[in-house]
């Protein structure tokens, strides 16, 4: 262990330094000497360490604003059935069994907004899924915010949501993805630490893959989970090859993903600052030089892109009800 004492907010090694023992090396970034500024990511660091001895709440935001273009229907693909059910909820059945999370949040398209609505909270009324519906103006209440409090890091007040039952409530998605997500980012109780982002047509996601993400950020500040690419790789333009990209090197990534809220909301302030545009969170916190650990993906949570990805995943769904039945008949 490694003692040492907290910088004060500006910047400076002073006596209000608080005395913490770091649960690991903490490798500071270089330049950084006693007396001196620290460099920009140095609170990141600090805040990271102290965090690890407190009680934190992880919150869960799952993007499901899309329009589904690829998959030809006129209705978004999130609210398509999958053996009987929306993929919505079968992406929402997983996540109401995770244990470390706190709350909720799931993104809709605006047009979209009333038929989610209905489809959660019946689902929730009728303890189909171990969750709490609550508006939007609900969880505000329940965790005393205002809307002025919820944009800047470490703005939000503590909060007051007791955690004793699971929240879902839900967000307008915006233009793009990354809008979505800082929609989002924007309506979490101020008193959420961490925040776990998955698509929520991935529904095949296991709630293992769900801790190792969440346990692995919880060492970095940022985690991802990904595959390590079997096929070959090239750059392609134009309908011609470029060149081939090393494989050993390429991974490809899935969700969940999970950052500390305060890490996640400055790298999404910095990007919308810059006219940044990106297709996952990771990337815009790779930006600010920060690390991002990776987690082994499964070659099971497809994201449900096509009509083939739908006739896959009930198949899919399939197999796991009979072993499912054959372990009961074991038992």
């Amino acid at each position: 262990e490694l003692s040492g004492r907290l910088l004060d907010p500006a910047g400076n090694g002073g006596t209000r330094g608080m005395i913490i023992a770091f649960p690991q090396p903490l490798r500071l970034p270089r330049g950084t000497e006693p007396g001196l500024r620290p460099a920009p990511n140095l609170f990141f660091y600090c805040s990271f360490a102290l965090d690890c001895l407190l009680m934190s709440k992880t919150c869960a935001i799952i993007p499901a604003a899309g329009r589904g273009v690829r998959m030809g229907n006129a209705k978004p693909k999130q609210f398509l059935e999958l053996s009987g059910r929306p993929i919505l909820l079968h992406t929402l059945e997983t996540f109401s069994r995770v244990d470390f999370l706190s709350g909720i949040l799931l993104v809709v398209p605006k047009d979209f907004c009333s038929e989610a609505e209905s489809l959660v909270s019946r689902y929730c009324a009728d303890n189909l899924l171990r969750l709490c519906y609550l508006s939007k103006e609900e969880l505000q209440e329940r965790c005393s915010l205002h809307e002025d409090e919820l944009c800047a890091p470490g703005a939000a007040p503590a909060g007051s949501w007791d955690g004793s039952r699971k929240f879902v409530t839900l967000t307008l998605g915006g233009t793009e993805r990354q809008d979505s997500v800082f929609n989002a980012l924007q309506a979490l109780p101020g008193d959420c630490q961490w925040v776990l982002i998955h698509d929520g047509v991935r529904p095949f996601v296991s709630s293992i893959l769900i801790e190792n993400t969440w346990k692995a950020a919880r060492k970095t500040g940022a985690a991802i989970a990904a595959l390590p690419a079997t096929d070959t790789v090239k750059r392609v333009r134009d309908a011609r090859v470029g060149e081939t990209l090393p494989r050993d090197e390429i991974w490809l990534v899935q969700t969940p993903q999970v950052f500390r809220k305060d890490i996640l909301l400055t790298a999404y302030l910095e990007a919308r600052r810059q006219g940044c545009s990106g297709t996952d969170d990771a990337f815009f916190v790779e930006r600010l030089g920060l690390p991002v650990a990776v987690v082994p993906g499964e070659r099971s949570n497809i994201k449900v892109t096509t009509q083939e990805d739908l006739v896959w995943g009930s198949f899919l769904l399939t197999q796991v009800g009979r072993q499912s039945d054959s372990a009961d008949k074991v038992g």
